[in-house]
């Protein structure tokens, strides 16, 4: 921009000179002037002709309080080098809040390409929408500069709750978390078609002969699907409205007390409730357990809708499984109403 201010300021005293003089050196000096401005146009639009940018994210999660990494790939296969690249990157949150935009910038070489990285500070649970707004390149004195091809689809970034909350004591205090389970070693989860190397002595002989059709029983054994985590999310009469760092809290001690069970090599059920519908989501293991606290947050600080498929499909049977209940203060309590301090 101080280089452009410059030229230009730099082209009027030119003319100036050239109006009130009538000597050849005026008439030299500004065209000189006008055709080395020409020259750096036609190099600044052959940059900006062979590149192009786009924000390339591996991942697509990060943990509250982490920093979110963006980094854009900014390709030149032009035979010129480009010394100065800036790239503008625009985002906001759950609330809808725009923030600063943040620019980067870097050179790119000769049929080369450049990866420019920046950093966003996340604070709160919820979605961070990003989006590159331009990519803009200038001649090599910084005279004139032009925007490049984009790809400016948006990208969002789940921003999800801390998982470091100490909920495994809270559990281990309760008693024996092993025998909260059941007293069979195992019991039907579900029936389904019979595939080539299933076990020929689960087939459930008698659905198989009023379906006409081989069914198979699914076992699990009952440590693995007798617990269910309830998150009492419904307004309270005392507290209608949660302030984020309330609810944020919240969302830690669920994605907490659901990882510890995890992690005690017990897979659960995790319900609640948003409006009229009800969301079933079964963790068994870590890819469960992201895909949880995703569509939690989604629901819970975005109120977003969610696939049909996560919603209460199956008849789950209450009365084999143990349920534990956590409020909107964080207090977590068995199903006999005991709470787990």
């Amino acid at each position: 921009m101080k280089n452009k201010f410059t030229f230009t300021l730099f082209l009027l005293v030119l003319a100036v000179f050239y109006v009130m003089s009538d000597s050849m050196l005026a008439d030299f000096a500004l065209s000189t002037a006008l055709l080395v401005g020409l020259f750096l146009l036609g190099q600044m639009l052959y940059m900006k002709k062979h590149v192009e940018a786009v924000v390339q994210m591996s991942e697509n999660t990060v943990t509250r309080g982490d920093l979110i990494r963006i980094p854009i790939i900014v390709k030149n296969s032009g035979k010129l080098p480009i010394t100065w690249v800036e790239a503008k990157i625009r985002y906001m949150d759950s609330d809808g809040n725009n923030y600063k935009p943040l620019k980067i910038s870097g050179m790119v070489e000769v049929n080369g390409e450049v990866q420019l990285e920046g950093y966003l500070k996340t604070s709160n649970c919820g979605i961070t929408t990003v989006f590159l707004e331009y990519v803009s390149v200038s001649d090599y004195f910084g005279v004139f500069t032009g925007k490049c091809a984009i790809d400016s689809r948006k990208k969002e970034i789940f921003v999800l709750p801390w998982t470091n909350v100490p909920m495994a004591e809270t559990l281990a205090e309760a008693g024996d978390f092993a025998g909260k389970y059941g007293e069979d070693v195992y019991e039907t989860y579900d029936v389904r078609e019979f595939r080539d190397g299933d076990d020929i002595r689960q087939i459930h002989w008698k659905l198989t002969a009023k379906m006409d059709i081989l069914l198979l029983r699914e076992y699990l054994k009952t440590s693995e699907s007798g617990v269910m985590i309830r998150l009492d999310m419904e307004e309270r009469e005392e507290k209608k409205v949660l302030s984020r760092a309330e609810l944020d809290s919240f969302l830690d001690k669920a994605s907490s007390l659901s990882w510890e069970i995890l992690k005690w090599g017990v897979s659960h059920f995790v319900v609640w409730n948003r409006g009229e519908d009800e969301i079933t989501i079964f963790v068994a293991q870590e890819e469960h357990f992201i895909e949880y606290q995703m569509i939690l947050v989604s629901t819970a600080v975005c109120g977003r809708e969610i696939d049909t498929t996560y919603l209460k499909e199956k008849v789950v049977n209450e009365e084999k499984i143990h349920t534990i209940q956590m409020d909107l203060a964080g207090h977590v309590y068995w199903e006999d109403g005991t709470e787990i301090k």
